[in-house]
């Protein structure tokens, strides 16, 4: 029966591959990374719309767009990406400061935030507020300049590819043999720079037979308004080396060179002032323009995206396979299947507990949920490390995602030594908590960020990082267990026995969660050592790490010398849930020492509401439970 059933789990969880290499695997660079065009695209769209797919309203009708064919109708410069609403709005006085009519649902298309924004009185609003202090304005203020903000972003990724969009038309016949081109065709401003000193031969006998007084004549009108197009690109060009002009953005930068990557327009700059171009970045562009000359993404031909991944293969260490698998990794949400399944979890667990289901087959059913919901999570974070080639510990994402695994796993090991489901209710409940916690942090961007300097380390990720992480996962599992204790004995006091088994599984954690917490700070002292010179430096980080090993050691101590009793040593737990708070998000709050990255903008109140939170239920329920004993 168990092996059917982890039968069952495995083909649930296992992902599916794709061996395919399309639009939205093009590698792109950003922030330092490499990454696919289909991770890109989310970014974008997640700063500026706050998801990161598109739900567009049609009437009573919804339906999604994801973030990829999104970004291709916003490269290709599709008229219906600039009236599609995903400019959403919080606050109505910012939507009366931009003249606009409020909506239901207060999200704007591009051309309504524009049209607003580019009011004189806006304008000199905007620029005002720019050379201030963000700390000086108001609420409204700052929502309009970050407003500002996700216009300048679009407009960037707007015009990103212009330059290789063909949006010169030639209709007659006879400037259609000029470019080479049949007739009703479009070319682009790349095509026409590549092809220059051809089209310009070709047009000049044109130019020779016609009569240039005949301002009527087809040929020469549609030549005029073709040259007068190029002459627009001209000048961009020309303004691009004097100022940083929006109609010729560097955001697009997909074009592989050995220290910073190119965007389609820095190409073009180099082909206007005579380079040559690389032959794998010149067959890049022949790509990317096929692709735009392409009525729709689908239709793009397989084989042109083959080359794509030859050239890609060929010319640079990229392993395409990789950025397959990261469009994989996007598009399964392994870690929303996973807080599902934990949810799942916890809802038959207390249907369980209410219905009093107890046969064996029924009690199967919330060790099943769990587990599928547990290997969701090993493969989103096995998946993370093969992306990234590095351990599952290194930005302070991943470490809530980890604590959540670390707490999950312990749970479940729990769960088969006592088989009572008490450890399934509390790993399912900080599985939850945690996977919140993360989506938070998740909507700031991309979580497969580069690392900073000091933490470029594969081997002390995989043994500091990773103990201290664990260290914090168990004590949070002692402080959830010492929560059970503590509501325990305040509702059901009479049942020795359990209160009993929960007290002598949170001792057992306690031991857990020292062991971690201490041997992780002394392997950070001696990464300390290495990258600084110094194996303790009262960092806040440091300071933060040595206050859980403190609290737990304080707790043991108070228990072996009896001076406190089953339920302070479980209050002691529920507080040690805060030193495990400030050492993981409180110092970074500090914005000092030399542990000086993943900080969290805005986490004082979040923080100083759990302290609250903790401090009130703790002292709550063992005031309940003294009470009782002295009436």
């Amino acid at each position: 029966m168990i092996k059917k059933y982890l039968i069952i789990i495995i083909l649930l969880i296992a992902p599916i591959k794709s061996e395919g290499f399309g639009f939205l695997h093009i590698p792109i660079q950003e922030e330092g990374r490499i990454k696919p065009l289909d991770s890109f695209a989310r970014n974008q769209l997640l700063k500026i719309y706050g998801k990161s797919s598109l739900t567009i309203y049609d009437g009573d009708k919804k339906y999604k767009i994801s973030a990829i064919d999104w970004l291709f109708s916003v490269l290709k410069q599709e008229p219906s990406s600039i009236n599609q609403n995903i400019f959403k709005i919080e606050n109505p006085e910012v939507v009366n400061a931009l003249d606009l009519d409020i909506n239901k649902k207060l999200i704007y298309s591009f051309n309504q935030i524009n049209e607003g924004l580019n009011t004189d009185n806006n304008k000199e609003l905007i620029n005002r507020l720019l050379q201030t202090e963000k700390k000086f304005l108001t609420l409204v203020e700052k929502q309009i300049v970050d407003l500002h903000t996700k216009r300048r972003l679009f407009i960037e990724l707007y015009n990103s590819s212009s330059c290789v969009i063909p949006m010169i038309d030639i209709t007659t016949l006879e400037l259609a043999e000029a470019f080479n081109v049949s007739p009703n065709e479009s070319v682009s401003f790349s095509y026409y720079l590549r092809n220059q000193i051809q089209i310009h031969h070709n047009l000049q006998k044109i130019i020779n037979s016609l009569d240039l007084e005949d301002t009527s004549n087809s040929v020469l009108m549609e030549l005029k308004l073709i040259m007068d197009t190029i002459s627009v690109f001209e000048n961009e060009l020309f303004m691009r080396n004097h100022s940083s002009p929006m109609r010729s953005s560097n955001i697009l930068k997909i074009f592989p060179t050995d220290i910073e990557w190119k965007s389609p327009w820095d190409l073009i700059d180099n082909l206007k002032i005579g380079e040559r171009l690389s032959e794998p970045n010149n067959n890049i562009l022949l790509i990317l323009e096929h692709m735009f000359n392409n009525n729709e993404n689908k239709n793009i031909e397989y084989a042109k995206f083959s080359e794509y991944r030859y050239i890609i293969e060929s010319e640079t260490e990229i392993k395409s396979n990789i950025l397959i698998r990261e469009v994989n990794y996007n598009q399964s949400n392994l870690f929303l299947w996973s807080l599902i399944f934990y949810s799942m979890t916890l809802i038959s667990l207390v249907t369980l507990s209410i219905f009093r289901l107890y046969s064996k087959q029924i009690k199967l059913i919330p060790i099943i949920l769990m587990i599928i919901g547990f290997l969701y999570h090993v493969s989103g974070i096995i998946i993370r490390m093969t992306i990234l080639e590095r351990p599952p510990v290194s930005t302070l994402y991943e470490s809530i995602i980890f604590v959540g695994f670390i707490i999950v796993l312990f749970s479940i090991i729990l769960e088969f030594i006592k088989k009572d489901h008490l450890s399934l209710f509390i790993g399912s409940i900080g599985g939850i908590i945690l996977h919140y916690i993360s989506f938070g942090y998740a909507a700031d961007g991309d979580t497969l960020g580069v690392l900073v300097a000091v933490l470029n380390s594969n081997f002390w990720l995989a043994t500091h990082v990773t103990t201290i992480s664990t260290g914090y996962g168990v004590t949070v599992i002692c402080s959830l267990i010492g929560h059970l204790y503590l509501i325990k004995a305040v509702f059901n006091p009479n049942n020795k026995s359990q209160l009993k088994t929960i007290y002598n599984n949170m001792l057992a954690m306690t031991f857990i969660a020292l062991f971690f917490t201490m041997f992780g700070t002394i392997l950070g002292g001696i990464w300390g050592d290495q990258s600084w010179g110094r194996f303790w430096g009262w960092d806040p980080k440091e300071n933060g790490a040595l206050l859980i090993v403190m609290w737990l050691l304080m707790m043991i101590h108070l228990k072996i010398s009896g001076m406190i009793k089953a339920e302070g040593y479980a209050l002691g737990l529920v507080l040690a849930n805060i030193t495990v708070a400030l050492a993981w998000f409180g110092v970074n709050l500090l914005s000092v020492g030399l542990h000086s990255y993943g900080f969290t903008e805005g986490a004082a109140l979040n923080l100083f509401i759990f302290i609250l939170f903790e401090l009130l239920v703790g002292f709550s329920l063992y005031g309940m439970i003294k009470y009782k004993k002295y009436y």
